[in-house]
């Protein structure tokens, strides 16, 4: 195999995981891993957009974030302010590994991640990742506490669009996950203002997460519970996604193409649909704030069936 073989196999996969290819290229970094950035500098760059591209830029995007491909942090940074580009590339990946594939890429420089949040006309749910994955990084070090505070203060009051957008639910779970305590009150302004989108969180929400974080010695509860961390396992991951099952492949097959309010290919597989018609029970009763919307939207709970109801 080469690496020719490896970006067709990726291109070609439609439903099938190319697990044969995805290994070959971990076990083959070294040539790998400058052909795999080397072709998304070039879609960044405008050239070469073609669908086979963009499906392989999918699977080589996560590669990248498993393999903490620094040398590629300031070239994904800039394609993700694409927003048309990044919809295509990675879909409702845009909401279940993003956040953690910025965190796994960074190189230390955090001007391309600020970039990313402060651009208006990028994508709202890419700037909410890149602003998790720059809380990550400070609680890290890689900014100090006092710097972020003065750039979270900043925002508040420049930040645009100032409307109900994504990007400010990334600002209020960046205090929350951090426990700045002193910028409670403007995070709380922010919701009351309707920036943070009705249903992803109100303030007893953000009180609740900034105090399971102020209760947690080495506060890194928020972290967790938002699950930031570098992106570790390719395979593993994707596995568990529905649009790789064989029941989607053989849904496809029969010409049963998903419902989209209900059913999204990119949703770890196994979670229950809903069903009409039966005993009046609440499917989401169990479900937190931040685990997978149950109804298949491949988002979370908050960004997803949570919001609907406040709406």
């Amino acid at each position: 195999m080469t690496v020719a073989d490896v970006i067709r196999d990726f291109a070609a996969a439609d439903g099938v995981l190319p697990v044969g290819a995805l290994n070959w290229a971990v076990d083959h970094w070294d040539e790998a891993g400058p052909r795999f950035i080397e072709l998304m500098e070039r879609y960044a760059d405008g050239d070469g957009r073609s669908e086979d591209t963009g499906n392989a830029l999918f699977f080589i995007i996560h590669l990248l974030g498993e393999r903490m491909e620094t040398r590629a942090f300031p070239c994904l940074c800039r394609l993700i302010r694409d927003s048309e580009a990044t919809r295509r590339i990675l879909g409702e990946a845009i909401t279940e590994t993003l956040d953690r594939i910025l965190i796994g890429t960074f190189d230390g420089d955090l001007s391309p991640l600020k970039a990313v949040i402060e651009d208006a006309a990028a994508d709202e749910f890419v700037r909410e990742a890149a602003f998790e994955a720059l809380a990550y990084h400070c609680r890290m070090g890689a900014i100090s506490h006092e710097e972020m505070r003065a750039y979270l203060l900043h925002l508040s009051e420049h930040m645009q669009p100032r409307d109900d957008n994504a990007v400010w639910m990334g600002w209020t779970t960046a205090v929350s996950s951090l426990g700045y305590e002193d910028l409670a009150a403007t995070a709380e302004r922010l919701i009351d203002d309707f920036l943070v989108p009705v249903g992803m969180m109100d303030v007893d929400d953000f009180r609740d997460d900034l105090r399971q974080t102020l209760d947690d010695p080495e506060r890194k509860a928020g972290f967790i519970a938002n699950r930031l961390m570098p992106f570790m396992d390719t395979v593993g991951t994707l596995s568990t996604w529905y649009g790789f099952s064989k029941e989607y492949r053989a849904r496809r097959a029969r010409g049963e193409e998903p419902d989209d309010d209900l059913e999204d290919p990119l949703v770890p597989h196994g979670w229950p649909s809903i069903t009409y018609g039966e005993p009046a029970v609440n499917p989401m009763r169990d479900v937190g704030r931040n685990d997978p919307c149950p109804c298949g939207s491949g988002k979370k709970y908050k960004k997803c069936c949570l919001a609907k109801e406040a709406n």
